[in-house]
């Protein structure tokens, strides 16, 4: 019976002394095991804060341009009356009828389609959340996103100064620079044309911006194709 002690005793230390990997096993594993979830909980965290940064900054940009488009309407204001006291002197009713029809249609144009972009931009935002939707269960899978979470700036850049531009062109009033009856025709073509290119020019914008979610949706549509990272073994 001594013998089969000591036989089973020998073997014991033969297994710490020959194998003394086995010691760490069990903390090494404990110690993966629980970083994984603290590598994971970081990097959502550093998305959420991500995310509530650029509402933030969305918000403040949006508080700007509300003082601006104050002072453009100020500023159109006194155009306005100065064009209706202008309108008042021209003494042919059908010039004069028609002025301010084609004013009103241009007031109408302008509305409308900026009215139209700010609608599509909103759609582009809620696109862009639910990418970063999709980031953040990626990161929970362990998926390197940086290269996404890159193309999401970029696009949530230019949503940003999509908006910016719009609200900016939702405020302008192309008042007619009359001087007298006989310019009438050449300040209505003026002012058209003006209108005509400030539209282009944020439509253009609008396009650009939704070239960047786009770009942004590629970008994150390939997280489905990486290997998730496996954290690195601590060992204590």
């Amino acid at each position: 019976m001594k013998s089969k002690i000591i036989l089973v005793i020998i073997i014991f230390l033969n297994l710490f002394i020959f194998c003394p990997s086995l010691i760490g096993i069990e903390p090494e594993l404990t110690v993966t095991q629980n970083k994984k979830p603290e590598i994971i909980n970081e990097k959502l965290k550093n998305t959420k804060e991500k995310i509530q940064t650029f509402k933030e900054s969305l918000q403040t940009a949006r508080e700007e341009r509300k003082l601006k488009i104050e002072e453009m309407k100020n500023s159109f204001k006194e155009k306005r009356d100065a064009f209706k006291e202008k309108l008042e002197t021209i003494k042919d009713e059908r010039k004069k009828q028609l002025t301010e029809k084609i004013d009103n249609r241009m007031s109408t144009v302008n509305k409308n389609q900026t009215d139209r972009m700010i609608k599509a931009l909103e759609k582009l935002t809620e696109h862009i959340n639910k990418l970063q939707e999709k980031i953040t269960q990626a990161k929970e899978n362990g998926v390197d996103v940086s290269s996404a979470e890159s193309a999401i700036s970029s696009a949530q850049t230019a949503v940003d100064l999509a908006f910016s531009t719009v609200e900016l062109q939702s405020a302008k009033d192309y008042v007619f620079l009359i001087t007298d009856e006989v310019n009438l025709g050449q300040a209505v073509k003026t002012s058209y044309n003006t209108l005509s290119q400030d539209l282009k020019s944020a439509q253009q914008t609008l396009v650009t911006t939704k070239e960047a979610v786009v770009n942004a949706y590629k970008a994150v549509q390939t997280l489905k194709k990486i290997t998730p990272t496996v954290p690195e073994t601590v060992t204590q």
